[in-house]
């Protein structure tokens, strides 16, 4: 399938879902009277990379988060990143690649999200800054598929490309 497919196909999707949601009751709820425990919210999100776990290239990633819902729509909060990477083109060995993040997202409505991410992330004794930006649509409620673009990334860069897709859950 061409880029321009998936693409229309895409932006088709997120119109639809984003219908769906303007016809849903928009109730923004009271965090005031929320507690702290209340107030988080819960992620199990990462993604695939490589095109599939190719014979070159392979990336499996996970990263659990947590945030802390400040306003209805706004989150903020930290999390893990824990990666297994392989490219052959680099070297014939594997490695655990490890880290934390902090991240922002803002909810624009029940289905769309937009988020910046700053990760620090330890490759071969060697510790990266990576800043992403991007935004995501939740297709079922509770999971997410989201998509980010690197704005600052070192010279020996783990996602192998600018941008980052991901899949996950939130709870």
């Amino acid at each position: 399938m061409k880029f321009k497919n998936i693409l229309f196909f895409t932006a088709l999707l997120l119109n639809l879902l984003d219908v769906k949601a303007q016809n849903q009751k928009n109730k923004e709820e009271d965090l005031s009277k929320l507690s702290f425990k209340e107030r988080l919210t819960f992620n199990i999100g990462g993604g695939l990379g490589g095109l599939m776990l190719s014979n070159t290239y392979s990336s499996i990633n996970v990263m659990p988060q947590v945030g802390y819902r400040i306003t209805p729509k706004f989150t903020s909060g930290i999390g893990a990143n824990f990666q297994y990477y392989k490219n052959i083109n680099y070297s014939n060995n594997a490695y655990l690649i490890y880290g934390g993040n902090a991240f922002a997202r803002y909810k624009i409505n029940e289905v769309l999200f937009a988020q910046t991410e700053y990760q620090m992330l330890n490759f071969q004794n060697t510790w990266n800054q990576y800043a992403l930006i991007g935004g995501g649509f939740n297709p079922i409620p509770k999971m997410y598929v989201s998509a980010y673009y690197l704005l600052l990334y070192p010279n020996n860069n783990i996602y192998n490309a600018p941008y980052v897709i991901r899949a996950g859950f939130m709870f």
